[in-house]
């Protein structure tokens, strides 16, 4: 089932057109942003200006024309701060509806802060944790601390950036006066609900919206000279984001927009956000935000989800939301979904058997189960370098609940596991230390991929001796496996190399067994 979902916010108006599979799990076809600014001028007025419908009026259009050639069977739209505080909001919503048909919900600051950490939660690993969200928006700022079942604070405040930046800002840059008024505008708004939220405590924070992914990209840019692509996961640091910070507030709109890692149609506002960000980790007392780029648009889509279960077809599916969307990933692209069971069976034996000499952890051990699940996706594309396609596909692929290291660790182990490894040059997010368990899962993928070389899941079971000078593996195979038998010589060098001790392999089958090395 395709739906559209129509976001029409303070500072911009996006559109995403989704397939809501069997599974109730969702597929983005497409994505349709438009910087409308509908709140421009309207937060002293609280009157949507004429030009700003005007130009929002025909976003919307060109969108629902778009919708409609996807053929999509249900548009869900909703607008938030300018649309809720303005007294002409309801005859806009009225507008759109003439003009288009579609029913638009304004929605209270509360109802968008828990479509916001629904969200969230569903893109970070939060292990039903309590987690703080915050989410930046263009006329609000909303504040949900949850633990995926229950809310212990949830409110809106009048905090967007857009909003600030209208009411605060006349200078460009602005001035110290200017930001010392709005500094404590922040803090008088959000004293009290920040010394509430401490008492309760939370594990982690999560921010979600361009605010914030503006500020980790500039931030990740300017350590790294590299784009940040993989959002999710990325921790911002305050310590980093202070240099930044000095930056945005003393420099000229126009040399803003040069900025590496800024959108430019945020440019204009970058500064109201930074000096809320800043403030806001401040009174929170807190040394890094974990970035979320999913926001109120996802969490529309999974509310739907949730309250038309009856209506939507419901398979099986595995609750760890990493889990989930790997095997997602492995039923579309994989060639051979038993092939890739029994490696990923393999490797996990070998990993468990030399636990005590690589002295990887559950995270390496989690890396090395996703890559060997979809070690052979790039088949999908082609069979010539299908190692390549492999890279690119889970490198370009959503995969909710990952950090952006993990990703790139499991798409290197994934590639490797039939060429050389890949050298400290060539990783993004993965630090230095990151390069020997690379290393080590991409030999132990190499001799589990090796062993079953027909395809036929011969083996049954293997098990690892490993002394300081030699691993000595038993491998138990249910009939004649002499073809694994071959390919696991050639394919054990790697994985001594790096652990640096021999490998003797005997294979067990039946009556007779037979010894290499």
């Amino acid at each position: 089932m395709n739906i559209a979902v129509f976001d029409i916010g303070t500072n911009s108006i996006h559109m995403l057109i989704v397939e809501i599979r069997p599974d109730l799990s969702f597929e983005v076809l497409g994505h349709e942003r438009d910087t409308t600014r509908l709140g421009d001028g309207s937060f002293e007025s609280h009157r949507l200006k004429k030009s700003s419908i005007f130009r929002a009026l025909g976003v919307i259009e060109r969108f629902y024309k778009i919708a409609k050639a996807a053929e999509v069977r249900k548009i869900v739209a909703v607008a938030t701060s300018a649309v809720r505080d303005a007294k002409n909001g309801k005859e806009f919503i009225r507008q759109i509806y003439s003009r288009t048909g579609i029913k638009v919900q304004i929605i209270s600051g509360n109802e968008e802060g828990r479509l916001i950490e629904l969200a969230a939660r569903s893109s970070i690993e939060t292990r039903e944790q309590r987690a703080l969200v915050v989410d930046i928006g263009g006329g609000s700022m909303e504040l949900v601390l949850g633990d995926g079942k229950k809310h212990y604070f949830l409110e809106s405040f009048p905090l967007g950036v857009a909003r600030l930046t209208d009411l605060f800002f006349h200078k460009d840059p602005p001035s110290e006066k200017e930001i010392q008024e709005l500094e404590e505008h922040i803090e008088k708004t959000l004293k009290k609900a920040a010394r509430k939220l401490r008492k309760l405590k939370y594990s982690m924070v999560i921010g979600t919206a361009g605010t914030w992914i503006n500020l980790g990209s500039m931030v990740y840019e300017d350590e790294t000279s590299k784009p940040l692509d993989l959002v999710n996961h990325y921790d911002l640091e305050r310590d980093k984001l202070k240099n930044i910070h000095e930056k945005i507030i003393h420099t000229p709109l126009k040399e803003r927009l040069n900025f590496p890692g800024l959108d430019s149609k945020r440019a204009d506002i970058i500064a109201a956000g930074s000096v809320l960000t800043m403030t806001l980790m401040k009174l929170l007392k807190v040394d890094d935000i974990t970035l979320s780029d999913r926001g109120i648009r996802e969490g529309i889509i999974l509310d739907f989800i949730e309250k038309n279960k009856k209506k939507l077809h419901k398979e099986e599916s595995s609750p760890d939301i990493r889990e989930k969307c790997i095997r997602q990933l492995q039923k579309r692209s994989s060639p051979d979904l038993k092939h890739s069971e029994q490696v990923t069976k393999i490797a996990l034996q070998i990993f468990d058997g030399l636990q005590e000499v690589h002295e990887l952890g559950k995270k390496e051990r989690d890396v090395l189960k996703f890559a060997a699940l979809l070690h052979n996706i790039g088949y999908s594309v082609n069979y010539k370098k299908h190692h390549k396609h492999t890279f690119y596909l889970i490198m370009n692929s959503d995969l909710d609940g990952f950090r952006p290291d993990e990703i790139e660790m499991m798409a290197w182990v994934a590639r490797n596991h039939r060429k050389p490894f890949p050298k400290k040059s060539e990783l993004h997010y993965v630090k230095e230390k990151g390069l020997y368990a690379i290393q080590v899962l991409c030999s132990i993928l190499r001799l589990a991929d090796g062993l079953d070389r027909s395809h036929f899941s011969v083996v049954e079971s293997l098990e690892c001796h490993p002394t300081s000078s030699k691993i000595h593996m038993t491998v138990k195979a249910s009939k004649d496996a002499e073809l694994e038998m071959w390919q696991a010589r050639q394919r054990t060098t790697l994985l001594e190399k790096v652990l640096k001790r021999r490998i003797h392999l005997e294979f067990v089958n039946g009556k007779k067994s037979r010894k290499s090395k």
